[in-house]
């Protein structure tokens, strides 16, 4: 398995069109939030004011081959691969893999305590946040890089560093965060 490069802290990947996703993800109601938040794998206490809704995810976050699709899945991947596609196009994978995909809705006046994602899988895929609704209070901080991850921008994130998030005010922020790597290395 090839491990992968991350950035120091954060890679801007660039500008995308979100708009009409975001204008979609803004109209989900809150009964889908927490339908779909209840079937997360990824029920760990650093994440106690933070709604999931996963498409993709890898049983006990080992082996990032081994993935698993929810049923969701087929409902938004026509929405969400042009763009994932669009942004990953720069990292010239031969064959792209998304092996997690998830929106994440951060509540307003919470955070997401300081936390590393696990080894295993994480060390062999490229962590993409697409921030779709955010407001100027809220921020990403990985060790002491704190930033306002802008909408209609994609970032990597360095996840196996320490890093939390913080949304003070506004607006729920709710991000795309999906992982890729190329199946073909």
């Amino acid at each position: 398995m090839t491990k992968v490069t991350k950035p120091k802290t954060y890679l801007d990947l660039g500008k995308f069109e979100v708009s009409e996703l975001s204008a979609l993800v803004a109209k989900l109601p809150d009964s889908l939030w927490s339908i779909e938040d209840q079937r997360k794998e990824n029920n760990f206490s650093v994440f106690h004011h933070t709604q999931h809704i996963i498409f993709r995810f890898t049983p006990g976050n080992r082996d990032h081959t081994d993935f698993y699709t929810n049923p969701i899945w087929d409902v938004w991947k026509a929405r969400l691969l042009p763009l994932m596609d669009a942004i990953t196009a720069q990292y010239g994978h031969v064959e792209t893999a998304y092996s997690k995909v998830m929106l994440a809705r951060l509540l307003s006046g919470h955070s997401i305590d300081r936390h590393v994602d696990g080894a295993g899988a994480n060390l062999h895929t490229h962590k993409v946040h697409v921030p779709l609704i955010s407001g100027p209070s809220a921020t990403f901080t990985i060790e002491d890089d704190e930033r306002h991850l802008e909408v209609g921008r994609a970032y990597e994130v360095n996840n196996i560093k320490r890093h939390s998030a913080c949304n003070l005010e506004g607006s729920h922020r709710v991000h795309l965060i999906f992982e890729h790597y190329d199946a073909a290395a």
